[in-house]
């Protein structure tokens, strides 16, 4: 059975979300999107888990697809509201539907790195975080380093000027951007730490954000990430602690049907192997000790 919901902040913006109950359910998984990202890619994954035995809920951030509820022109949303308010939002929404029900969380890309930022992260029974690291642009491809710094240093520079917003999506980059979330973005990805830099730790980011996990969490990564390379998954993960196992799975891109993952590929058809491997890391840790007594 689908639903929509409607999810209010605690800064009064609406979220939308769609959830997807399967009969005799598990557990709840929470799928956070990456950055910009449609909404309805993640589908076929979340019908998967679903068929799987999995209460999921899918939905996006404040400005984007669904959850678009103003122009973006005038909003002052800045980026680390993904974690400050709308995670958390999210987060009790679901434990208020499924008290009863263990709640795993898959974030990708931004979906997995804000997640720290989030008051109530100990609701969450597991992580499972695919494609988190930081984004430092010189740790990049270098064809990809082009497109990162073309977009952030000129691209995007140029459209705030113009429209105070930056049209990505007229483009075919991603979604658009509201003002807030493009110039902090950028500057997250201009340290090579990402808001683990002192200029954002314990500034901007509170102090001990990422320090104080109590569920086991799960590192996906492919060694054709444009993004997540290794030294920008070290970069991240050298930060985070928690009080139960943190376990990381790199992909050789060359092994699967069409000899690449990248940063999205990990939800696409193609690579149902992944997805495989993601149910069974869920039914590990509800089946196992990984649900909080």
């Amino acid at each position: 059975m689908k639903s929509t919901i409607q999810i209010t902040t605690e800064d009064h913006v609406t979220l939308t979300a769609t959830c997807i109950e399967s009969s005799n359910a598990k557990a709840v998984v929470l799928v956070n999107p990456g950055t910009a990202t449609n909404t309805s890619f993640y589908l076929p994954f979340c019908e998967f888990l679903v068929e799987n035995g999995y209460h999921i809920v899918l939905w996006n951030y404040r400005g984007f697809c669904e959850s678009k509820t103003t122009e973006l022109n005038v909003c002052n949303y800045r980026y680390s509201d993904i974690g400050r308010y709308d995670m958390p939002a999210v987060i009790d929404e679901v434990k208020e539907r499924f008290p009863n029900l263990p709640l795993y969380c898959i974030g990708h890309s931004a979906g997995g790195q804000q997640i720290g930022f989030a008051r109530n992260r100990d609701k969450l029974d597991g992580l499972i975080a695919i494609a988190v690291s930081a984004g430092y642009f010189p740790y990049m491809p270098l064809s990809y380093r082009i497109k990162a710094n073309f977009f952030f240093r000129f691209f995007a520079p140029i459209t705030l000027a113009l429209f105070n917003y930056v049209p990505a999506k007229t483009f075919n980059f991603m979604e658009d951007l509201p003002r807030g979330f493009a110039k902090e973005w950028g500057a997250w990805c201009s340290e090579k730490h990402l808001f683990f830099s002192e200029k954002f730790y314990g500034q901007s980011i509170p102090s001990g954000a990422y320090k104080d996990f109590q569920a086991p969490i799960y590192v996906f990564s492919a060694d054709d990430d444009e993004i997540s390379t290794e030294r920008n998954i070290s970069n991240f993960w050298q930060h985070v602690s928690s009080e139960q196992p943190i376990t990381y799975k790199r992909y050789d891109s060359a092994a699967f049907p069409k000899k690449s993952i990248g940063h999205f590929g990990y939800f696409r058809k193609t690579n149902k192997a992944i997805w495989q491997d993601i149910l069974e890391v869920i039914n590990r840790l509800h089946f196992n000790d990984g649900v909080k007594e």
